[in-house]
């Protein structure tokens, strides 16, 4: 059966001396995985198609019961040239497009996933980003995945935490929690970290974060990723360095 799609390039690896396995995250087929037959020969038609970021257009024959399927042709819709000249903006994309890769297997995406990429890899290739795009981007990545907690109310009593009074939050089953029902354990919730990250979640983030609260921030964002979608701490602490550099 042969399938058309959107898809954004994850991942490129080889197969054999001149092919090349893609995986990629598409628009309706989720996470999958395509062959690229004799692309790197010198007159493939898939040379200059595809690449790392680049959203495709892919005709693809699927392959039942098996996860690698065989691209028959792929035109790029959307190459985003800015990464090849920016490198933070691209060691940010990497990290992106990377968590979203290690917390999905093959198969179905969860609803808004590819939107969610794409809108993140276009807003990095129109500028470079600070520090704190990544915990905006990882909040969005929770939510997607439905792994974010309630900043509004304690998970338990449901009183309002929007008074301005800090709060607690259990990492261990992704809850916010009042300082009563927390009764001293759990990572504490700054009243300014909270804020910002319902302005966050709201779609109105600050335009920057005070370093102590982009510091409580990141931490919570990476414990939450960490014990709840079992990502690595290297490529996050790799992708924030190279931001603060800039």
């Amino acid at each position: 059966m042969i399938l058309k799609d959107a898809a954004i390039a994850l991942r490129i690896h080889p197969f054999g001396n001149t092919s090349r396995i893609v995986v990629w995250l598409s628009a309706a087929h989720g996470k999958l995985a395509t062959l690229v037959k004799g692309s790197q020969r010198e007159r493939s038609p898939f040379l200059g198609q595809y690449d790392l970021f680049y959203t495709c257009e892919l005709l693809f024959y699927a392959r039942e019961h098996r996860n690698l399927h065989i691209l028959k042709e792929c035109f790029p819709l959307e190459t985003r040239p800015a990464f090849r000249a920016d490198w933070r903006a691209c060691a940010a994309a990497s990290y992106a497009a990377g968590a979203m890769d290690r917390a999905m297997p093959i198969g179905p995406a969860p609803a808004g996933w590819f939107a969610l990429l794409a809108d993140t890899l276009d807003r990095l290739a129109s500028r470079t980003p600070g520090p704190a795009f990544l915990p905006r981007f990882e909040l969005r990545l929770l939510q997607a995945l439905g792994l974010a907690p309630g900043w509004d109310a304690c998970s338990q009593c449901r009183a309002d935490l929007r008074g301005g009074a800090a709060a607690r939050l259990d990492v261990a089953h992704g809850a916010a929690l009042c300082e009563a029902c927390a009764a001293g354990q759990g990572v504490v919730l700054s009243a300014a970290a909270l804020q910002a990250l319902r302005q966050m979640r709201d779609g109105n983030p600050p335009p920057s974060l005070p370093e102590r609260v982009f510091r409580e921030v990141r931490v919570l964002m990476g414990g939450l990723l960490e014990h709840h979608a079992d990502l690595s701490s290297r490529s996050r602490d790799l992708a924030f360095q190279i931001l603060a550099a800039g």
